[in-house]
């Protein structure tokens, strides 16, 4: 008897998700009592003594798949495991997990109980499973559509090309995280479309997300372009109210003149290093939340064979050693510690060079045709992969975990538009393993 709809993905077993809290961002190498208490309450946060949650196997409204979803007792709701999204129990399909949309728990949507539900489970099968490779990537990011246009005009190209280049999983899943299922929208398979839903979905949208206070209920108020969207994450994160913007930052502030204009255009020398500045705050910010163990252990970690040969290759291809790729390797440490923590407790193996290699790899992969067997002179480990149809290869997990360590509450508004950010920060560095040059006059056309 079939469990799931064409494309499910049984989650069962597959891989060790902490039931005890939301984020499960470090429940890895030790004890939460042998740790320092700072440290422990921004890893862990309220819910780190609670009781294991209870648990169900079920089909979810967001990315329709089977999968486990876990009660989280603080928000009278469940979580799905695979796409992370808001679910509550279905009154009408006792086998679905309906999707929470806003921040209520009184309008639950079951997507099962829809007239469209089997189209919609085969379009995403369809449209999941296409193959890429780097002439789809660059036909993307190069041709004409309205979308484009507009994009451009909003002060929006630069994420938007970035977007164009992900694969389809990676889009739904940044649409997810942003309040809404995809895969029954009309935009689902054109990568414009969708790329340009994520920027400017009405009240949903990465734009409409960074509106302060009033203007969220002002018909009148514009939308910030790219800088001011990179400017607003940067100050509601960084820059406290009682410090200035130089006390953080060692750029400049583009006032919103400066931005507009530095905006309009794909690629920007001082756009990319406000880019890469607020990256890696992130990553310094998650490095400062590990406690010593978890740092010397990376530290020896990136001594091996296996880590060092990948970093060269990488940085070989233009990714930048000290913001993405350090940021990548402990955030897929951190995951790999967590799983093996929850599957053996006390007794956990350590994490090996060989698996730490292949997840960053994995973790920073395009998912095109042969992304990663180009790695193999690394000595990767073969990772087990879902299907081609699968949301989970959007590899969400690594940084899922981040917003936890960060202490970030699930599904605020930064939690919400962080990952989108990071996303886009990852692309560009994908890019360029892919020897893809966003500055090249090509995609500025």
């Amino acid at each position: 008897m079939s469990r799931g709809p064409p494309g499910s993905v049984p989650r069962s077993g597959n891989r060790p998700t902490h039931p005890g809290v939301v984020f499960a961002s470090m429940g890895c190498c030790q004890p939460r009592e042998k740790m320092d208490e700072k440290v422990a309450k921004a890893m862990y946060g309220e819910m780190a003594d609670q009781a294991p949650r209870k648990k169900k196997e079920a089909f979810c409204s967001w990315c329709y798949e089977w999968c486990v979803h876990y009660y989280i007792k603080e928000n009278t709701c469940w979580l799905c495991d695979a796409c992370k999204g808001r679910t509550a129990e279905s009154p009408k399909c006792s086998d679905n997990m309906a999707r929470l949309e806003g921040t209520g728990t009184s309008k639950p949507v079951c997507a099962k109980s829809l007239p469209n539900w089997e189209e919609v489970c085969e379009k995403k099968k369809k449209t999941l499973s296409k193959t890429r490779n780097v002439t789809k990537i660059r036909y993307e990011m190069t041709r004409e559509s309205p979308f484009r246009h507009t994009a451009q005009k909003e002060g929006m190209l630069r994420p938007f090309l970035y977007l164009v280049s992900m694969s389809s999983h990676h889009r739904a899943l940044l649409a997810i995280q942003l309040g809404w299922s995809p895969f029954a929208e009309s935009s689902f398979g054109d990568a414009h479309e969708e790329a340009w839903a994520i920027l400017n979905k009405k009240g949903l949208g990465l734009r409409a997300r960074c509106v302060r206070g009033l203007n969220k209920i002002n018909p009148f108020a514009g939308l910030k372009d790219w800088v001011g969207v990179l400017n607003h994450v940067a100050e509601t994160l960084y820059v406290p109210s009682y410090m200035s913007w130089n006390d953080e930052f060692a750029c400049d502030k583009m006032d919103a003149s400066e931005g507009a204009q530095e905006s309009l255009q794909a690629h920007s020398k001082k756009v990319d290093t406000f880019e890469a500045e607020l990256m890696e705050k992130v990553s310094k910010q998650q490095r400062s939340k590990m406690n010593r163990v978890q740092v010397c252990t990376v530290a020896q970690l990136m001594q091996s064979d296996n880590l060092r040969k990948l970093m060269a290759i990488q940085q070989a291809r233009g990714v930048e050693r000290h913001t993405m790729s350090l940021f990548a390797i402990d955030s897929c440490y951190l995951q790999l510690a967590r799983d093996r923590h929850l599957l053996k407790g006390q007794d956990a193996d350590p994490v090996e060079p060989e698996s730490l290699a292949a997840a960053v790899a994995q973790f920073l992969s395009n998912n095109v045709e042969g992304d990663i067997e180009s790695f193999a002179e690394a000595g990767l480990e073969e990772l087990p992969s879902p299907p081609p149809e699968s949301i989970l290869n959007a590899n969400f997990e690594p940084l899922w975990l981040t917003l936890g360590t960060l202490g970030m509450r699930p599904h605020s508004t930064m939690a919400r538009v962080l990952p989108v950010l990071v996303s886009i920060f990852l692309q560009k560095e994908k890019l360029k393993m892919a020897q893809i040059n966003i500055a090249s006059g090509e995609f500025s056309k």
